[in-house]
């Protein structure tokens, strides 16, 4: 039987995508949550050979590698249909604050900062949006 259905890589989630997933606590995955996608494991000189995305549970707390930020395959997310220029106000304004508190292994987070920094930049009317970030924020 041929099947259509494909499955998820890597390269279907990039930096600042919002996603939902499970995140793994002690050996066992606990309910889904939002998260955002930090960018591939190893780093995104591995982009094209990654089986595995970074991503933060930024309901869980500032990024903590291993409590509030951990390697996910791709079938364990499933993206939002949103982007962080237009989530909740509220929702993006705990991210920036959290963003600055916690810290990621190795360079890790600075794709995801940068997107931050242009995302609030639209939000506050400072910046058109950038078409080629519009489509690393959103997924169509």
């Amino acid at each position: 039987m041929l099947t259509t259905d494909k499955k998820p890589t890597v390269q279907d989630f990039p930096t600042a995508t919002l996603v939902i997933g499970g995140p793994w606590f002690r050996g066992h995955q606990l309910d889904t949550r939002p998260a955002v996608v930090v960018g591939p494991f190893g780093g995104p000189e591995f982009a094209d050979e990654a089986t595995m995305s970074v991503v933060w549970f930024f309901t869980l707390g500032a990024p903590q590698p291993g409590d509030s930020v951990q390697a996910m395959f791709p079938h364990e997310l499933a993206p939002l249909d949103d982007t962080l220029t237009t989530m909740h106000q509220d929702t993006f304004r705990d991210i920036v604050r959290s963003l600055r508190r916690g810290r990621f292994a190795y360079d890790d987070g600075d794709a995801l900062r940068a997107a931050v920094r242009q995302a609030w930049r639209e939000r506050a009317g400072l910046a058109d949006a950038d078409p080629a970030a519009r489509h690393t924020l959103h997924r169509s």
